[in-house]
């Protein structure tokens, strides 16, 4: 086989496996989203929101900025300024000074948006069991963690490498 056969062929089998991925992910996608809307009342933007200040260390609370670019590009800051208002008027969020910088702002969310969020959880779970988890064996599942969060820790290590190469 030629060098660019093989380069080709590699090609293919990279575009076959990220359209699959975006295959299930987007129709996987379709029925959490609806089903927060159904169940929890909960748009996908505002429990993606609190589902990042939940794993945020310390918990409940992360700097905006550090928020926006979690939620880019789904969001331009304008879009994302929006969700964070609607937030904020649904009481699902504060905002608050940061002590160590008075520039910057932290999002910290209420004990409201704390429970809503547990409550969407449960809808967000199951619906992820029964779009995407059952369709998987668990050493299935396992072995799609670990591939997928290799391509995640390489990803980070390269930016690392660049931010600190430039």
């Amino acid at each position: 086989m030629t060098e660019a056969r093989a380069a080709h062929d590699d090609t293919d089998d990279q575009l076959a496996s990220w359209s699959a991925l975006v295959t299930v992910y987007q129709s996987v996608l379709h029925d959490v989203v609806a089903a927060l809307e159904r169940d929890a009342g909960l748009d996908s933007g505002v429990f993606s929101a609190l589902a990042y200040l939940e794993r945020a260390q310390p918990p409940h609370r992360l700097p905006m900025g550090e928020l926006q670019q979690a939620m880019h590009p789904r969001y331009s800051q304008p879009g994302f300024s929006r969700l964070v208002q609607r937030m904020e008027a649904d009481g699902l969020v504060e905002r608050r000074s940061d002590p160590a910088d008075r520039r910057a702002t932290i999002i910290v969310t209420t004990r409201g948006g704390r429970k809503q969020f547990r409550t969407a959880n449960v809808v967000y779970a199951d619906a992820l069991r029964v779009s995407f988890g059952r369709h998987l064996r668990d050493e299935e599942h396992a072995k799609l963690a670990t591939v997928l969060t290799r391509v995640v820790d390489q990803r980070r290590s390269a930016a690392r490498h660049e931010t600190r190469s430039t």
